[in-house]
């Protein structure tokens, strides 16, 4: 038998990127990990940063301390079982919710069988709901809640007095799904460090502004905002300090954009992005200067020495644009700002 060709190795720079890489996408998981039945999110955040260490500069193991060989194994096994245990928590959680749901619908339909009033009306109403529970989507169910429970609550106002009340209360149970639908919709659509829209939600509305605004012609403009030197500052300064410039960034952006169709979101890691809807391009210059002015004046607990810059890149949708080419004009004149020294903005040029 012939000899085994010889493993291949990476030189130690592209092993650097590599490692440098994994450590990121594990510090990707540990930020956006949610508090579980079996860990808290903050909890798997400096666990993830542990694991991060530990490749990078062969930092202690966290979990066998006295191990000095880098355990690519563990990692994967980090990784996997966080996952994990966040899909096991959220699939128990809706699983839950559908159930309550179901458990509501089934109380007023027996309140009606009761009394001899359930008209095929409002059986037919009631077979929606029950149908949503079981296959729909959270915003289809939720959709649906809001629909039925809005003709459900006039059939049942026609009822007799002696009957309103326990309707009222079945009406306020549907009102209190009705919110914690919303608060987990709400949830789902919110960066869990910094408050403002994620980029799911982010990627979701850009998509609606295009198919409407582009097509009737209505101005808006998407203002891409990152960070200078923001490695420097986590590397210098460590972690915590970057999330909580992170925080006061995000917060900044929305008391400048307050409109109700202006739209803030953390586009992924130091990068912010806007949407500015009814803005023409010299408007749209003058909002992402005011806020890039307002990052000096962001003062850090504890580090007030230190001072926030960033740089923007703005581009104006065009007509019949679709969202791959307006983002990617933004991005391009983000990364101009950044070439021409940071701490600017650059409107990108009409295609």
């Amino acid at each position: 038998m012939g000899k085994a060709a010889p493993q291949s190795r990476l030189d130690p720079e592209h092993e650097f990127i590599a490692l440098e890489t994994v450590a990121d996408i594990l510090r990707a998981c540990g930020e956006h990990a949610f508090d579980t039945h079996k860990h808290s999110g903050e909890a798997m955040r400096k666990q993830a940063e542990l694991w991060a260490r530990h490749l990078l500069i062969a930092a202690p193991h966290p979990d066998r301390p006295k191990s000095k060989e880098r355990d690519f194994l563990g990692v994967r096994a980090f990784v996997r079982q966080l996952r994990s245990t966040e899909g096991e928590f959220v699939r128990t959680a809706l699983r839950e919710f559908r159930s309550i749901i179901s458990s509501v619908f089934n109380n007023i339909e027996r309140a009606l069988l009761a009394d001899g009033e359930a008209d095929a009306q409002m059986k037919s109403q009631l077979s929606r709901l029950r149908n949503a529970t079981q296959s729909s989507s959270l915003e289809q169910l939720r959709r649906e809640v809001l629909s039925v429970s809005g003709e459900l609550t006039t059939m049942l106002g026609s009822r007799e007095k002696r009957r309103n009340q326990q309707l009222t209360t079945l009406g306020n149970e549907l009102k209190q799904l009705n919110v914690r639908l919303e608060e987990t919709r709400r949830t789902a659509e919110t960066d869990p460090l910094t408050g403002v829209h994620n980029r799911r939600a982010f990627d979701a509305f850009l998509e609606r502004v295009v198919e409407f605004d582009g097509v009737t012609g209505t101005p808006a403009a998407l203002i891409m905002i990152d960070v200078d030197n923001f490695k420097q500052l986590n590397d210098t300064y460590g972690h915590p300090v970057g999330d909580e410039a992170l925080k006061c960034i995000g917060a900044a952006l929305a008391r400048t954009f307050l409109r109700k169709c202006d739209f803030v979101a953390r586009y992924g890691g130091e990068e912010f992005a806007v949407v500015v809807r009814d803005a023409n391009p010299s408007e749209a210059r003058k909002l992402a200067e005011r806020a890039r002015n307002a990052m000096p004046a962001i003062k850090l607990a504890e580090h007030d020495d230190i001072s926030l810059t960033v740089s923007v890149g703005v581009a104006t949708l065009e007509h019949l644009e679709n969202k791959g080419s307006w983002l990617k004009r933004a991005d391009d004149a983000l990364f101009e700002a950044k070439r021409s020294g940071k701490n600017c903005s650059v409107v990108a040029p009409s295609s």
